[in-house]
C-alpha cells in the first residue's frame, strides 16, 4: 500500500499541491470605465486551509480589456505568492460598453468575475426613496444608484450630503458602497420640523440631488394621544393657513359626539392656532333636513399648539369645562409604494346639506375615514372606517364601525372602556375632486354624491 502511494506521488506530482479552495479578493462583480484599470486578485488554499504558493493562475477574459505585462492581452499566467495570492492588472477597453467575464483557472480552482465596462461621460445617479413620499419629521430610506444605461454599476464608492434649507436632516453615513447588488441605500433621519432641504448625492463627476419641500398641508392628518387613550381622534384638514377640526369624543353617557373647529387664527409665530368650537344639532345624513340644521353659539374653544413636525398639545374649554391633551400623528397606514393622488381631504354633499360631512385623512395608500352626522334626536355623533382597501386607482370600500367609550370633556379618559361595533359597509368612488359615496348602515342604505369641501 505504501509502494502504491509512493508511485501515485512520483507520477503526478503536481496533484500533491493542487489547491482545494479559494477565496476571491475582488468583488464578484466589478464595474471600470473604458480606459481606467483595477486589480483583480484570487487567493488559492490547500486542503487544510494554508495559502498555496506557487500555483500558476491563467486569468482569461473576453475581448473587452487587457492584462498588464501578458504577451496576450486576454491571457495571462500568474504565479501565487507566498499567501496564495495571484494579481493581474486588468485595463477596460476604450471605446467600452461590453458586459464580459474574468476567469481564473488553476488545478483544481475555478473562478470567475463579472466585469461591466461602461462610458463614465455617459453614466448617471439615481434616486429614489421609501417610502414614495417621506413624512415630515420621520426616518425614511434614500436608495442611490449610479447608471449606465440600463446597468447598475456595483462595487463603487456613492456619497451623500445634506444641503439645509430651512430645517437639516441627518444621514447614517456619507459614503457608502454599491455592493453587488448595485445600489447603495442611506437612512435619512429630518429634523422634526415642518421645511425644507435637499440631499446631493454623486458618483465620481456625477451628481444628482433629491429636494424635499414642505408639505402644503403640514398638520393635515388624524391625531391622538397614543394607544394608551385608545377610542377618540381629532381630524385636522388645512386650506392655505386655515384648519378644519372635529374632535371625536364621548359624552357622558358614553355615547359618541364632536365639536368642530371650522376656523380660527395662527399667533404671530405661526406655531399656536386658535378658534371657536362648536357643538352643532341636525338631522341623520340620510334623508338630511338642512332645516333642523343649527349651529348654534360657540360652547368653548380649542387652542392647538405645534411643537414639531409630528407632536401638538390641545387645549380646550368645551361646555364650562376645561381639558388638555398631549397628542401625535396617528401612524395608521403602512408605507408602501403609494403611487396614489391625494383624496385626503373635508368632504360633504354640497351647501345644500351643509352641517355633516366625512373626514377622509391619507397616509401613503392608506385612507381613516371619520363620518360625523346626526342622531336621532339632533345630537351630534360619528362613525369610522380605520380600514379599507382600494380594488382599483378611483374605488376604495370597507367597513363602518360604532363605537362608545368613556367621558371625555374635561374628565381622565378611560379607554378600557372603548367598544366599538361593525354597523355596516361603504364603498368610495373618486373622480377628481368629486366621488360617490355607497353605504349601508344601520339598517339604512344609499348613494349620495359628495365634493371636497371648501374653507
Amino acid at each position: 500500500m505504501r509502494l502504491a502511494i509512493l508511485l501515485i506521488s512520483l507520477l503526478f506530482p503536481a496533484l500533491a499541491g493542487a489547491a482545494a479552495s479559494y477565496q476571491l479578493l475582488t468583488p464578484r462583480y466589478i464595474s471600470v470605465p473604458g480606459g481606467e484599470s483595477q486589480d483583480v486578485s484570487i487567493r488559492l488554499l490547500d486542503a487544510a486551509g494554508r495559502p498555496s504558493a506557487g500555483e500558476v493562475v491563467e486569468f482569461n477574459n473576453d475581448v473587452c480589456g487587457a492584462f498588464a505585462g501578458s504577451p496576450n492581452p486576454y491571457v495571462a499566467d500568474v504565479k501565487t505568492d507566498a499567501n496564495g495570492v495571484a494579481t493581474v492588472h486588468f485595463t477596460a477597453s476604450n471605446p467600452p460598453g461590453i458586459t464580459c467575464w474574468i476567469r481564473m483557472i488553476a488545478t483544481g480552482v475555478s473562478a470567475v468575475v463579472d466585469v461591466l465596462t461602461y462610458r463614465l461621460s455617459e453614466s448617471a445617479v439615481l434616486t429614489s426613496t421609501s417610502p414614495v413620499e417621506p413624512r415630515p419629521g420621520r426616518q425614511y430610506t434614500l436608495r442611490v444608484t449610479p447608471a449606465w444605461a440600463i446597468y447598475s454599476l456595483k462595487n463603487v464608492d456613492v456619497t451623500a450630503r445634506v444641503v439645509r434649507g430651512t430645517i437639516g436632516a441627518a444621514l447614517n453615513a456619507t459614503t457608502l458602497n454599491t455592493g453587488d447588488q448595485g445600489f447603495a441605500d442611506f437612512v435619512v433621519t429630518p429634523d422634526d420640523a415642518i421645511g425644507s432641504y435637499s440631499i446631493e448625492v454623486s458618483y465620481r463627476t456625477k451628481t444628482a440631488t433629491y429636494s424635499v419641500t414642505a408639505p402644503a398641508n403640514p398638520w393635515q392628518d388624524m391625531w391622538w394621544t397614543g394607544g394608551n387613550e385608545n377610542g377618540w381622534g381629532l381630524s385636522i384638514v388645512q386650506h392655505r393657513d386655515q384648519l378644519f377640526t372635529v374632535i371625536y369624543a364621548y359624552d357622558v353617557a358614553g355615547k359618541p359626539t364632536w365639536y368642530v373647529m371650522s376656523g380660527g387664527s395662527w399667533d404671530a409665530s405661526g406655531k399656536v392656532f386658535t378658534g371657536a368650537a362648536y357643538a352643532p344639532k341636525g338631522s341623520f345624513f340620510q334623508g338630511y333636513d338642512a332645516s333642523k340644521f343649527s349651529i348654534g353659539a360657540p360652547v368653548g374653544m380649542m387652542r392647538l399648539t405645534f411643537l414639531g413636525a409630528n407632536r401638538a398639545t390641545l387645549n380646550y374649554t368645551l361646555d364650562g369645562r376645561d381639558g388638555y391633551k398631549e397628542i401625535e400623528r396617528d401612524e395608521f397606514a403602512v408605507p408602501d409604494s403609494g403611487g396614489l393622488r391625494g383624496v385626503g381631504d373635508m368632504w360633504w354633499a354640497g351647501a345644500a346639506q351643509n352641517g355633516w360631512g366625512i373626514a377622509i385623512l391619507q397616509q401613503y395608500r392608506g385612507l381613516f375615514i371619520v363620518l360625523y352626522t346626526y342622531d336621532a334626536n339632533g345630537a351630534p355623533t360619528w362613525y369610522y372606517m380605520p380600514a379599507g382597501s382600494w380594488s382599483d386607482d378611483s374605488t376604495y370600500g370597507g367597513r363602518i364601525c360604532r363605537s362608545t367609550s368613556s367621558p371625555w370633556v374635561g374628565v381622565p379618559y378611560d379607554p378600557a372602556k372603548f367598544q366599538s361595533t361593525d354597523v355596516g359597509s361603504f364603498r368610495l368612488r373618486f373622480s377628481g375632486d368629486n366621488a360617490t359615496f355607497d353605504y349601508t348602515l344601520e339598517g339604512h342604505g344609499g348613494t349620495i354624491p359628495v365634493s371636497r369641501t371648501p374653507f
